[in-house]
């Protein structure tokens, strides 16, 4: 006997709305999921495990493609916050104050007010930063960056629009009002401990993002995700999509932006070198040949590699040593067996033509020295408070690097900075040298020491 199929039209268009009202009951929220091409759909599920079923509890829309990388769940067009109001203080700012939309949580702890301010800082910069209204987050101190005095004379509105409902902005050049930052593709989602802002972009040619290892300049567009600040580890990245499209992704502080109008690549690097200042002249020598190993294990040792290569004409400027130079790896330190003739080596190789630097770790162990000797770097730090503390603020956060046991200099912290450089000082005064290395877990930075 044959199986049927009944269908009844009244029960499946009963069940659609039993659900559209459950979902209200029980979201107090339906999504309006936009008709777009798979290309510009922004993630609403960027953590691990998405299903249907988690995607609409996040108010979001979801619908399986055949597509690679492509994701299936994507906002909706009523998440995100609306402006409440806006104004102009001067021709060249603008100052927004805006509200969440009532909508679902992606990781909860939403901020429900935000501020935009935006400024035109020169006929070529604009500076927009977005942040909580009410409660003050940790940025980044700009001590170093001037503070701007033009006095551009293009209003904002040249240049930048605010979209109401969703909140969105929409950067153009005024010459030919080209748009070339448009964050109205995806809502901006602000909470306590997740950020992420869209931008469709007006071509496809997109590089920088360092800290990696490239294949190309210009990066690939196809949904690709780099990290930012660190060389392997998310959260903080940019997923590039082929709309094409910028997402940037963060777990905390403000959104700050510098758009720059560059008509060349030569203009845009003339105007980011206005923002930030000429860069530093490196020491011609420090673009030479430089020779460094791990455990050379004495100086002699580091000696006799230098005549081998003096004697077969080597022509190479600068030598180092690591941090077996140190008693037992302390900072600030030196052995005074294997090294005993350290704090004279720099003449040495100056007799040559040749500089010396060496190399520090910024993590500083808290046990003693040889003998039970206090180590006073430790203990000058501790009285400092210059340490990375737990959440009650006065415990030192521990952990295992080189030396052992260590603690961690908080180079946010001024007591920080001040002890540090008196660290230096001291010990620059007792082993000569040209620069430093400042080795740390994400990257080595060689600063000249002004010698």
């Amino acid at each position: 006997m044959q199986q049927k199929t009944f269908y009844c039209p009244d029960i499946y268009n009963s069940l659609a709305i039993y659900f559209v009202f459950y979902y209200i009951h029980i979201y107090g929220f339906i999504p309006q999921c936009p008709n777009i091409p798979t290309s510009e759909r922004v993630d609403c599920y960027p953590d691990p495990g998405a299903s249907k079923t988690g995607c609409e509890q996040r108010g979001c829309c979801w619908s399986s493609v055949d597509e690679q990388n492509v994701p299936w769940c994507f906002f909706p067009t009523n998440h995100g916050y609306m402006v409440h109001s806006l104004h102009t203080p001067k021709p060249t700012e603008l100052h927004v104050e805006m509200k969440r939309m009532a909508s679902p949580s992606l990781f909860g702890g939403d901020i429900q007010e935000l501020t935009l301010h935006a400024e035109m800082q020169t006929n070529n910069r604009l500076h927009f930063k977005i942040y909580d209204t009410k409660s003050t987050r940790f940025e980044v101190p700009h001590e170093h960056i001037p503070t701007v005095t033009n006095s551009p004379s293009s209003p904002i509105s040249e240049t930048l629009e605010v979209r109401n409902n969703p909140f969105g902005l929409v950067v153009r050049r005024k010459e030919n009002k080209k748009v070339l930052f448009d964050t109205t593709m995806a809502p901006l989602v602000f909470a306590d401990q997740y950020i992420q802002l869209s931008a469709k972009l007006p071509s496809h040619n997109i590089y920088g993002l360092g800290e990696h290892v490239h294949q190309t300049y210009r990066h690939d567009t196809n949904w690709r995700t780099w990290p930012i600040f660190t060389r392997d580890a998310f959260p903080n990245g940019v997923t590039l999509q082929p709309a094409p499209a910028v997402t940037y992704r963060t777990i905390g502080g403000v959104l700050d932006f510098y758009i720059l109008f560059g008509d060349t690549p030569e203009d845009v690097v003339h105007e980011f070198l206005q923002l930030i200042g000429m860069p530093v002249i490196p020491a011609y020598w420090s673009l030479g040949f430089q020779l460094s190993r791990w455990n050379y294990g004495s100086l002699e040792e580091v000696k006799t590699t230098v005549e081998r290569n003096r004697a077969i004409g080597l022509p190479y400027d600068i030598q180092y040593t690591d941090i077996d130079y140190m008693e037992d790896k302390k900072d600030f330190t030196y052995d005074k067996e294997k090294f005993k003739d350290l704090p004279g080596f720099a003449d040495y190789l100056h007799e040559k033509g040749q500089k010396y630097i060496l190399i520090l770790d910024p993590a500083i162990t808290t046990s003693k020295r040889v003998g039970g000797a206090p180590y006073e770097s430790y203990d000058r730090g501790t009285q400092q408070n210059a340490w990375v503390f737990e959440s009650d603020g006065k415990t030192p956060l521990v952990g295992e690097v080189w030396p052992g046991e260590t603690v961690f200099p908080d180079y946010t912290s001024q007591k920080c900075i001040d002890w540090w450089i008196d660290e230096y000082v001291r010990f620059s005064k007792e082993v000569k040298h040209d620069a430093l290395w400042i080795v740390s877990g994400f990257s080595d930075i060689l600063n000249n020491s002004g010698n």
